[in-house]
Parts: C-alpha cells; structure tokens; sequence
C-alpha cells in the first residue's frame, strides 16, 4: 500500500462469496491401509498409546450443541484424531445428534476452530505426552 499509495492498477477482479463454494467430498478414507498395529494404527490404539489418563466417569469437558446439521456432524466426525464425536439418530428437520466419548479426547483443540469450546478435564488428567 505504500507504494500504490491505496491505488491498484485497473483491472476486473473477479470474486465469489465463500459460502457459494461446494464442500469438498472425497472417498480418501478408503485409500488409506488398514491398521497392522506395527507400521499403521487405528484411532482408539493411538489415543492408548497417547498415555491418556482420562477416567470415563468424570464429568465431560467439551462443550458442543448436541443437535446440529448432519455435514457439521460429519465435519466433527472425520477431523478429530481421537475418535471422541459419532454421529448419532436423526432428526426430521434434517439435524442429527452428537454422541460424545470425552474419554478419548487427546486435548488437540481442533474443535475450538468449529464451533465448539474445550474445557480442562476434571482434575488435569488427559494425555500424558513423553519427549522422546
């Protein structure tokens, strides 16, 4: 801007609102291998191997609406590493329910960028991550 001082050179700049733009769908998840529990794991194994110290009676530390649009449900489902969201029963109105295991959550704050608010667990527990 300082040497434009603000002035762009003419020119037709073509834009379009965010929300007008598709959601990206893709079958990646079914190119992945399967878990040999040596070289590759499934989700549940990971979170054990964490150190997570999460009891799974203590009170649920993840703040979500629990009725939400499906594709937002999905969106939660598929970025989370610890396998903590499950989409659950449907709704007429087009809506499903969350069904949460805070039990697994790895404390990754993903859900903090949609929507939902982390909380600390009772008591400070979670993943106990080592230096290695």
């Amino acid at each position: 801007m300082t040497i434009t001082k603000g002035k762009l050179p003419p020119k037709d700049y073509h834009s379009e609102p965010n929300a007008e733009h598709s959601l990206l769908r893709t079958n990646r998840a079914k190119s992945y291998p399967t878990p040999d529990g040596k070289l590759t794991f499934d989700k549940l194994s990971s979170v054990f191997l964490s150190g997570n110290r999460t009891r799974d009676d203590q009170p649920n530390h993840i703040r979500i609406e629990r009725q939400v649009p499906r594709e937002l449900a999905e969106l939660w489902t598929n970025m989370c590493p610890a396998q903590v969201y499950e989409v659950g029963a449907a709704h007429g109105d087009g809506t499903v329910t969350v069904n949460l295991a805070p039990s697994n959550c790895v404390q990754c704050g993903a859900i903090t960028a949609k929507g939902g608010r982390l909380t600390p667990p009772e008591g400070g527990s979670g993943p106990e991550y080592t230096l290695t």
